[in-house]
This record gives C-alpha cells, sequence and structure tokens, in this order.
C-alpha cells in the first residue's frame, strides 16, 4: 500500500495547479491533467485535497501570500518609507517566482476572477492590501492622505498594466520605465511633504 508520504506535497499540487492555470486558463486545472503532470494517478491528489475546490482555494490563497503579503515582509527591513517603496518595486517587476511567470499568473487569476465570484474576493482583497500598504508609505513620506491614495493607485495601475502588456507587446513592457515612474510618484510626495512643512513654518514666524 503506497504511503501518503510519498508522491506530490500540497505545494506540488498547488504549483502545478498554477502552472496550469497559467498556461491554459481555469478550464485547465483539472485533477487528471495535474496528475500526468506530476507524473501520478489521480489517487495521491486525494491524499492531500477532499476535492478540486479546495484546491482551487489553496492556488488563491497561495497568490495572496507568495505574490503581497511576502514581498512586503521582504522590504520591511528598509529604513525609510522611500527605501522600502523603492525595493517593492524592483521586486515586483522581477519576471519570474519560482517557476512561475508573474505577469502571466496575474492576469491568468484576474481573468479567472472576471468569471468567478471566488477568486473575485480574493482579487479584490489583494488589491486593497496592496493600494492600502502603497498609500500608507507613502503618508509616512509625509504626503496628504488623499494624494498618498492617487500616488498608490497610479503606480499600482501601472504595474497592472505592465504585466498585461508583457504578453503581447514585450517591447513596450519596460521596467526601467516603471521603476522611473515610482521614483517620480516618490518625488511627488516628498515635494509635498516639504512644502507643507514650509508651509507650517511660515505660519508659525
Amino acid at each position: 500500500m503506497a504511503d501518503r508520504r510519498d508522491g506530490p506535497t500540497k505545494a506540488d499540487w498547488v504549483g502545478a495547479g498554477l502552472s496550469a492555470l497559467t498556461a491554459g486558463g481555469i478550464e485547465a486545472v483539472r485533477v487528471e491533467r495535474l496528475a500526468v503532470i506530476l507524473g501520478v494517478s489521480k489517487g495521491p491528489f486525494y491524499w492531500r485535497f477532499k476535492n478540486r475546490d479546495e484546491l482551487l482555494q489553496a492556488i488563491i490563497e497561495f497568490w495572496k501570500r507568495d505574490f503581497t503579503a511576502n514581498l512586503i515582509e521582504q522590504t520591511s527591513h528598509f529604513d525609510t518609507p522611500r527605501e522600502r517603496l523603492e525595493a517593492l518595486a524592483e521586486l515586483a517587476v522581477v519576471s519570474t517566482s519560482g517557476a512561475l511567470d508573474v505577469a502571466k499568473t496575474e492576469c491568468a487569476l484576474r481573468a479567472w476572477a472576471a468569471r468567478d465570484p471566488l477568486p473575485r474576493a480574493a482579487v479584490r482583497e489583494v488589491d486593497a492590501m496592496r493600494t492600502k500598504h502603497l498609500t500608507e508609505e507613502f503618508k509616512l513620506l509625509g504626503a496628504p492622505h488623499p494624494l498618498a491614495e492617487q500616488l498608490a493607485k497610479a503606480i499600482y495601475l501601472a504595474l497592472l498594466g505592465l504585466y498585461t502588456v508583457r504578453q503581447y507587446t514585450p517591447e513596450l513592457a519596460e521596467e526601467q520605465s516603471f521603476l522611473t515612474g515610482v521614483r517620480i510618484a516618490l518625488d511627488a510626495a516628498q515635494i509635498q511633504s516639504h512644502s507643507t512643512d514650509v508651509s507650517a513654518a511660515e505660519k508659525q514666524a
């Protein structure tokens, strides 16, 4: 009798599922197909998951963790919000995460979310988490909340655009252009902070 400790792990099934999603959309995420990819029968799948729906939830949780929470954590040791945001931007434009194409994975999740409320809720949660983090960092730079939120949305929308054009017009998907835009946004926040400080000092004079 096969030992349940043998064969693909949960992480293996999730990775295969994400790769299938990226390559062929949600219809491609089928237990039979993933078993072939992993070189096993369907049986070992049910050692790790109750059903396909549980795998799909695990795929979503992996994306939320590895494509957002982990990136924020990797930049948390920097001393200033500018350093953290610059480092985060650099991580965000890396083309691969393990064996996964970052841009294709992001776009595949969003294409799935357009058709299914399960990933749609997760995408909305991730978008909110990412823009909230960016907004808070811009506020720490000294930007007032309305400006901080606008700058956060501007660079986030630019990043999503970068991911999209990587697939269709790769020559347009220039990472340095995106990073320049991030630096301009950071400069705008700091200029606003300086202007506010000057105005406050003049009122006290």
